[in-house]
């Protein structure tokens, strides 16, 4: 039985160049609310709006965890 190489090494097309491949160039990101001085549909910027949902999720965690254990020891204590 015969080995087949699938996937042969990789070839240097420019050997002699100095510098290695460009960059990939992407789509630039659309500028929206603080950034532009054009009419506002939502009255809050993006960026704050996420701020606020990573605030929230940061703190409901330990919020809950501090209630039931307050919730427990009422029950147990009181």
């Amino acid at each position: 039985m015969m080995m087949v190489d699938l996937f042969p090494p990789p070839q240097d097309r420019d050997a002699g160049a100095d510098s290695a491949r460009p960059a990939p160039r992407h789509d630039t990101v659309p500028q929206h609310g603080d950034d532009m001085g054009g009419p506002k549909i939502w009255p809050f910027p993006h960026h704050r709006i996420e701020a606020g949902v990573q605030f929230l999720s940061r703190w409901s965690g330990p919020i809950a965890l501090a209630g039931t254990l307050l919730l427990i020891g009422w029950w147990l204590f009181a």
